[in-house]
């Protein structure tokens, strides 16, 4: 199935939500966006992906970025900046003001942006049925994002910055399709994790957490935004960014559906409306045998 990986990454990420709006509540957002990358770099080396073929075949892979040429350098400098730093903290910014299942409502504007800057800087070619399941998507995750309080409309401001600025970085990945995708995550965490806890140090108090805390901080990183960011690139490779970035467009559904159920929040009757349209929209996504 070509979209395997895209499913993948989708579903991990959206585990990250709840999670992300519980430690938002307790810890800075620099110093909590630089241990989840920690985690994403810790993730990333855990061992998962050998069934699947992921790895690198050597060690010496994680030592040769240093051999790219100039623009790739350029890109993963600024994918690490605007995906690894910017991007992150905003997010867990808009998690301290909104409830978790509004918020993550609110980043399916990250599936459409990444479908439109695809398009419009990289003249990727859309289908039909992709136009189709990604504008039924994002209306789905819209219908609910229309019907959850923000308490403040300024909160919906860092969930669209960081919806931008992440599908920005899926499209600058483009342009590293030599980097194997586990050695791209450990580069990525590590550096996006230095800059944050370096800067937090500078500017937020903060004190250790506790064990646990610390375990729940580095497995929500190491899930939601390594093992998934593999997966992610992976999937870019297989069927493209737009492609990808449409499955990706059910993350905040699924994101909501979790916090929802974990946090005990309120369940409103549109969700089944937008239930529906999110199965029609995954018919039409789901990529048929040798479709292109």
């Amino acid at each position: 199935m070509p979209s395997f990986f895209a499913i993948l990454s989708t579903l991990l990420f959206s585990l990250s939500t709840p999670f992300s709006k519980i430690l938002a509540a307790r810890y800075p957002p620099l110093f909590l966006a630089g241990l989840f990358y920690a985690g994403s770099a810790l993730g990333a080396l855990s061992g998962l992906f050998r069934p699947l073929g992921l790895g690198p075949e050597s060690p010496r892979a994680f030592l040769d970025l240093p051999g790219l040429s100039r623009r790739a350098r350029l890109a993963l400098g600024a994918s690490i900046v605007v995906g690894g730093v910017i991007a992150p903290v905003l997010f867990v910014v808009g998690l301290k003001g909104a409830r978790a299942s509004a918020g993550s409502l609110l980043m399916n504007a990250e599936g459409i942006l990444t479908v439109v800057l695809a398009v419009i800087l990289f003249r990727e070619r859309l289908t039909l049925r992709l136009v189709l399941g990604t504008l039924l998507g994002a209306g789905g995750c819209a219908l609910l994002s229309l019907h959850s309080s923000l308490g403040s409309g300024l909160w919906a401001l860092p969930f669209l910055g960081a919806s931008f600025l992440w599908a920005l970085d899926s499209n600058l990945l483009r342009y590293l399709p030599g980097v194997n995708p586990l050695v791209l995550t450990v580069w990525k965490g590590v550096g996006s994790s230095v800059l944050l806890l370096g800067i937090s140090a500078m500017v937020e108090p903060w004190s250790r957490p506790p064990l646990p805390d610390l375990g729940l901080i580095l497995a929500v990183g190491g899930i939601g935004y390594g093992v998934s960011l593999v997966f992610f690139v992976r999937s870019i490779r297989t069927i493209g960014v737009s492609r990808t970035g449409a499955w990706f467009s059910f993350s905040p559904f699924l994101g909501a559906l979790l916090s929802l159920w974990l946090l005990r929040e309120r369940v409103p009757e549109v969700f089944y409306m937008a239930a529906g349209i999110l199965f029609i929209a995954a018919l039409l996504l789901t990529e048929r045998p040798g479709e292109e």
